[in-house]
């Protein structure tokens, strides 16, 4: 008894070993992703940081954050790019990867805002034949405020959206300036509820507000 007793116990340990490097490792990996997102400048670079959040995510099946950055490089790799087939081809790879995110995390604030923001961008390349995709993307960034009202990043990307839409439409620049205001103000009083919780946008809306004054 005593000898089984040792050997389970042995097994408890070597396991909870195991989950500890695989969560370092993970964490390691995580940051190094974080790390080159905020130095990426170029398409090819934000791709490049795109594949690596994609690989951790192929080994953390179950976990969304990774297929989010991922999601979220590939977006801003778009937003960046000057061809309009590289641009679309970034934004499907996004909503691609959104949706399987979605299926992990079903009520999250934070993939709702990235589809939202790339619904957006998906439209922006062809507005004449996909103008419908404005409603498609304010329906999901109003489905990430009402998951995470304290979020400002919902509010940043259709405050933005408004931004850069014209008036005629119902955008401009004093359409904007609310939702920009209410991004400042979460931004200043939002608490991410992890290390790793997503945190950009602030100073993108802090200078649009600037240009709504």
């Amino acid at each position: 008894m005593k000898t089984l007793t040792k050997m389970l116990l042995v097994a408890n340990l070597l396991t909870s070993t195991s989950v500890f490097a695989q969560s370092e490792t993970y964490q390691s990996a995580m940051k190094k992703g974080l790390e080159l997102l905020s130095i990426a400048k170029t398409s090819e670079s934000f791709v490049g940081t795109a594949n690596h959040f994609e690989r951790i995510a192929m080994a953390e099946s179950q976990n969304w954050m990774p297929l989010y950055y991922s999601a979220y490089a590939n977006l801003v790799a778009g937003l960046v790019s000057e061809d309009p087939n590289q641009k679309d081809q970034y934004f499907d790879k996004a909503l691609s990867q959104i949706e399987r995110a979605t299926v992990m995390s079903p009520d999250n604030s934070e993939i709702y805002t990235v589809k939202g923001y790339a619904q957006f961008m998906k439209m922006s390349v062809d507005p004449q034949s996909r103008f419908a995709l404005i409603g498609d993307s304010n329906a999901s960034l109003g489905k990430a405020k009402q998951l995470d009202p304290q979020n400002p990043r919902p509010y940043f990307v259709q405050g933005q959206n408004t931004f850069y839409t014209p008036e005629a439409f119902g955008g401009g620049k004093s359409a904007a300036k609310k939702l920009l205001e209410e991004a400042v103000k979460k931004y200043d009083t939002y608490k991410a509820i992890a290390d790793l919780a997503p945190s950009w946008g602030n100073e993108r809306a802090k200078m649009l507000l600037a240009q709504c004054q």
